[in-house]
């Protein structure tokens, strides 16, 4: 079934290939000499390429003394993350929990990808939004929608070949607005453009997206390089994508590949479509399988997870306020610094006592989620309708007091007894202090005692 001669006119020049045993594709009507080892590529023409210990390709040398480089970076999945060209390009590549990328950033300009199950339905830039439709249960498109919302709009359809590539792009009155040629292996090697407008369509073989940055299709779980028909890393689901894990398909005029996994021959009817199975191959990211938790341990996990992020998002609002209820009132805060506090007024940050030595009332939040509750019930009182603040202290600052039942602990002061400072264990309303000059940016938060 390997593709040795191809051409796709009569006017057209043909193109010739030839394969090792194991598939790996060795001539292409390129000069220059070809080197594989362990079906992965390491030398074509003026072309050298290096790999890491888990054969991702990591770098691509060309050009006189190999001065050209490209240089490719993954995650601990395995997942192209970054990739550098010669001329200064930068790309990073972002992706979701279930192996999906959802944002691409090129020289600092962002692009989002929106998905359904295994499909790219949408993507989004400050330049551009386009939406894609597609035949049900294929991945054959049907149509591009180029702009966002209604009114914007415009619809443009596909026109496909046999294996569902993109070969045209008409407009609603049926005008060719974009069309390709391909070689055999997917690289456009011509494109037509009714007007100057440059309209990027970006699909190409099934399943596949085209990178301009880059030249690479994303692939779904992988990356593929039409230039030379190989995938830039090893099959995610090993050997059940067959014994060579950088080829597409032995027959790219035959066979399609969508998620980048294994290989279908389409069905000669073009009316019947492919129908993919995606729990027929499961997919090794690289990482362990997860235990199995009980519901307890799930919920402990969850609630990890939730003191994570709040930990996060009030630590950010005290640099960006310049607050100090992490310093001073985070529940991390030793009990020792919390009550030294108390004795003799302790910095419990900086270890720094006043001169002379006064203690303070002391307190924290039980736990980050509390700490990040109380700040945002004080600061979005606007957004809710509610005056901005509930008073002021005997400073003049405005202030938001409120209850909040199992807010945090604290101590405060002994008067008779200095060195043993009252502890409350439960402390139940909270006070967010405003800046007087600024009257939208607080400077602290804290547990307090019902005055």
């Amino acid at each position: 079934d390997r593709l040795i001669r191809v051409r796709h006119t009569r006017d057209d020049v043909p193109e010739n290939f030839a394969h090792d045993p194991a598939g790996n594709l060795l001539t292409q009507d390129r000069p220059g000499p070809v080197s594989i080892k362990g079906n992965r590529l390491l030398m074509q023409g003026d072309r050298h390429y290096d790999y890491d210990a888990f054969g991702n390709l990591i770098r691509e040398r060309r050009g006189r003394a190999q001065t050209l480089v490209t240089e490719y970076r993954y995650d601990s999945q395995h997942r192209l993350i970054g990739l550098i060209r010669p001329d200064g390009t930068t790309a990073t590549y972002h992706y979701d929990a279930f192996g999906r990328r959802i944002r691409k950033t090129v020289d600092g300009q962002t692009t989002e990808f929106f998905w359904q199950g295994d499909h790219l339905i949408a993507e989004s830039s400050k330049e551009q939004h386009r939406s894609f439709i597609y035949e049900p249960g294929t991945f054959r498109p049907l149509a591009m929608l180029d702009g966002q919302g209604p009114k914007r709009a415009c619809p443009f359809y596909y026109q496909l070949d046999h294996l569902g590539t993109p070969q045209e792009l008409t407009d609603y009155s049926g005008e060719i607005v974009w069309s390709a040629k391909y070689s055999a292996y997917g690289k456009v090697t011509s494109l037509q453009l009714a007007t100057d407008d440059y309209l990027d369509q970006p699909l190409r073989f099934q399943g596949q997206y085209f990178d301009a940055e880059s030249g690479l299709h994303y692939n779904r779980h992988r990356y593929y390089d039409p230039d030379v028909g190989r995938y830039l890393t090893p099959d995610p689901v090993k050997l059940a994508g067959g014994l060579n894990q950088y080829r597409y398909v032995p027959n790219p005029t035959g066979w399609v590949d969508p998620l980048g996994l294994s290989c279908t021959c389409p069905p000669p009817t073009p009316r019947r479509p492919m129908r993919y199975e995606a729990g027929r191959v499961v997919v090794d990211e690289g990482a362990p399988p997860l235990p199995k938790m009980t519901a307890q341990e799930r919920r402990a996990r969850i609630d990890e997870v939730a003191e994570e992020n709040a930990k996060r998002r009030v630590t950010e609002y005290e640099d960006l306020y310049g607050m100090h209820t992490v310093k001073k009132h985070s529940s991390e805060i030793s009990d020792p610094a919390l009550k030294q506090r108390a004795i003799d007024g302790t910095d419990p940050h900086t270890g720094v006592t006043p001169t002379p030595p006064r203690g303070n009332p002391s307190s924290q939040f039980h736990n980050w989620r509390m700490h990040l509750g109380a700040l945002n019930k004080a600061m979005t009182r606007d957004e809710n309708g509610l005056i901005r603040h509930t008073g002021k202290d005997h400073n003049d600052t405005p202030i938001v007091r409120f209850e909040l039942p199992g807010a945090g602990r604290g101590y405060r002061p002994n008067r008779t007894d200095p060195q043993n400072p009252i502890l409350n264990e439960n402390m139940n309303w909270f006070e967010v202090k405003f800046d007087r000059t600024s009257t939208q940016e607080p400077f602290t938060g804290f547990p307090s005692e019902k005055r």
